[in-house]
C-alpha cells in the first residue's frame, strides 16, 4: 500500500476512544482518510478506562492525518444521524463506516460466567450498545455509502469489528450473541448493497494465541488495505482475520512484527473462559 492511499476519503469510526477502534481510526487517518471519531469519552480521564477521543485524535495528526473528535452515543440515532448530517455539511461524501463500539471495562467483571450469573442488563451492555449501535449506524450511513460509490465510480464499505465469538463460545452467551448478530449483519447487508457497490466486511481481531501481540493498530492496517483494495466487493459479505489480511496485504503492524491467525480448530473450538 502506497504511504497516503486514502487521501481525499472520509471515514466515520464508532468506538474510537480506545481499543481496536482507535487503532482503526488512526490507520485511516495515517493513510490519508479524513476521520470523525466517534465515542462517549472526549477527554482523557473522564471516562471508564485509560483513552479518549482528544489522544486519538491527536496521534492520527502527529502522523500527518486529519481527524475530528466527536463525542456522541452511538446507541442514539438521533446523535448518529446528527453527526453524519454534519459530515455531510462539512465534506459532502462518506467513504466508509466502521462499527466498533464496546464498553470493555464494564464486561470484564462478567468474563467466564455462566449467564444466569451474571446481571440481565449486560444484554444492554454488550448486545445494545454493539449490535445495535452497528445496525442504527449502517442504516444511515448506507444511503451516503451509495452515493459516494455511484459518484466515484469505486466501492464504499461499511466494517464491523467481530470476533471469533460469532462462531463459537469466548467469554460469554451475551457476549456470543452480539458478536453473531453482528456478523449476521456483515452477511446480510452485504447482499442489500451488492448491487450499489458497497462492500460489507468484518475483521476478526486476534490478541490472545501467541506472542507478539497484535496491536490495535494492526487490526487498522488491515481496514485500511482493505477500503485502499479497488477488489474489496470480492471479500463483501465476508470476514477475516487481521493476521489473514497481514499476509495477503503485506503489512506489519507499527513494530515491525509478523502475525498469524489461529489455526481452525482453534477458531471453532469450545472454550470456557
Amino acid at each position: 500500500m502506497t504511504t497516503r492511499p486514502l487521501e481525499g476519503r472520509i471515514a466515520v469510526v464508532a468506538g474510537a476512544s480506545r481499543g481496536i477502534g482507535k487503532g482503526i481510526a488512526v490507520e485511516l487517518g495515517a493513510a490519508g482518510a479524513t476521520v470523525y471519531a466517534l465515542g462517549r469519552t472526549l477527554q482523557p480521564g473522564t471516562g471508564g478506562a485509560p483513552g479518549s477521543l482528544t489522544e486519538t485524535v491527536q496521534l492520527i495528526e502527529s502522523l500527518g492525518g486529519k481527524a475530528h473528535a466527536v463525542a456522541c452515543d452511538c446507541t442514539s440515532e438521533s446523535a448518529i444521524g446528527a453527526l453524519l448530517a454534519r459530515v455531510d455539511s462539512e465534506q459532502g461524501r462518506l467513504d466508509i463506516m466502521v462499527n466498533s463500539v464496546f464498553a470493555a471495562h464494564s464486561f470484564r467483571d462478567t468474563v467466564g460466567k455462566r449467564f444466569w450469573e451474571t446481571p440481565t442488563d449486560i444484554w444492554r451492555d454488550i448486545v445494545d450498545l454493539g449490535a445495535k449501535s452497528a445496525y442504527v449506524a449502517s442504516v444511515l450511513a448506507a444511503p451516503r455509502l451509495i452515493a459516494t460509490a455511484k459518484k466515484d465510480g469505486r466501492a464504499t464499505m461499511i466494517l464491523n469489528v467481530t470476533g471469533r465469538a460469532a462462531l463459537a463460545y469466548r467469554y460469554n452467551v451475551a457476549y456470543g450473541v452480539g458478536k453473531a448478530a453482528t456478523e449476521k449483519m456483515t452477511r446480510d447487508m452485504s447482499i442489500d448493497l451488492r448491487d450499489h457497490n458497497v462492500a460489507v466486511v468484518s475483521i476478526w481481531p486476534n490478541g490472545a494465541i501467541k506472542e507478539p501481540m497484535e496491536t490495535h493498530r494492526y487490526s487498522g492496517r488491515a481496514v485500511a488495505n482493505l477500503l485502499a483494495d479497488p477488489a474489496v466487493m470480492k471479500r463483501s459479505g465476508e470476514h477475516y482475520w487481521s493476521a489473514d489480511l497481514g499476509a495477503v496485504y503485506g503489512f506489519k503492524d507499527e513494530f515491525g512484527n509478523l502475525h498469524q491467525a489461529p489455526p481452525l480448530e482453534d477458531e471453532l473450538s469450545f472454550k470456557k473462559g
